[in-house]
């Protein structure tokens, strides 16, 4: 038999997870902001795909923290 968690723990670990992928929003923000620090230092040719490829991971961050907030 499985012992039962009570509601209040599932709570806790709950905003645990909201707080974690929360995080890791902010850290694709910081990703962002570090692209754009660089894209002015240095000229590369695979500068716009960089870029494109930074903020759809900012945009999947945010996504992934909607859906969290819905499904949990």
């Amino acid at each position: 038999m499985m012992p039962e968690i009570s509601g209040y723990v599932l709570v806790i670990l709950k905003v645990f997870f909201l707080i974690g992928i929360a995080l890791y929003g902010a850290f694709a923000g910081v990703l962002v902001r570090q692209e754009q620090l660089m894209a002015g230092v240095l000229e590369e040719s695979f500068e716009p795909m960089l870029r494109m490829l930074v903020i759809v991971h900012l945009i999947l961050a945010c996504v992934l923290f909607l859906f969290a907030l819905i499904l949990l």
